[in-house]
């Protein structure tokens, strides 16, 4: 593709910075719903004087994994819908990257599919988890590529 300016690192990672700032504030908020299961959860031992019976326990039981299975959930799965439906959208980029003028195209200039965002997402949040240096890769390519964007065959470019 020719005739376009790429992103650069450091618009990338206060993109990153911003997109984690504002998943953090989500979250909290969707992690309430969990923390009140766990507070019941804390009342009813503390009633029982640590001695449940049976069904005490197995609600208690239940509710903890109600609560640590949602956490799990919405923390995994919310960033990886967040980012593919921002990515695939007409935006073609999250809020951080829109914030610092930027967005993800195709190796052809194309906006990328919904799939093709999706994998480009796992991809980002399998390699950046393993090892955030990982990140660090578009610092050493011609292209700017990270690995997410070199498997999804996706540059980061200028929107202006």
């Amino acid at each position: 593709m020719e005739n376009v300016k790429l992103a650069g690192f450091g618009k990338r990672f206060i993109a990153y910075i911003i997109d984690g700032i504002l998943l953090c504030l989500v979250m909290m908020i969707a992690f309430i719903p969990f923390g009140g299961f766990m507070t019941v959860m804390g009342m009813k031992a503390a009633e029982s004087g640590g001695e449940m019976g049976d069904e005490v326990s197995a609600a208690t039981a239940a509710l903890a994994g109600i609560s640590i299975g949602g956490i799990f959930l919405v923390a995994l799965v919310g960033p990886l819908i967040y980012d593919s439906l921002m990515t695939a959208s007409s935006k073609q980029g999250t809020l951080g990257k829109m914030a610092m003028k930027i967005k993800v195209v195709k190796e052809t200039g194309e906006a990328l599919t919904t799939s093709e965002a999706f994998v480009r997402t796992i991809i980002k949040i399998i390699t950046l988890s393993a090892c955030g240096l990982l990140g660090l890769v578009c610092l050493f390519n011609k292209q700017e590529q990270n690995l997410h964007d070199m498997a999804g065959k996706s540059l980061v470019v200028s929107a202006d």
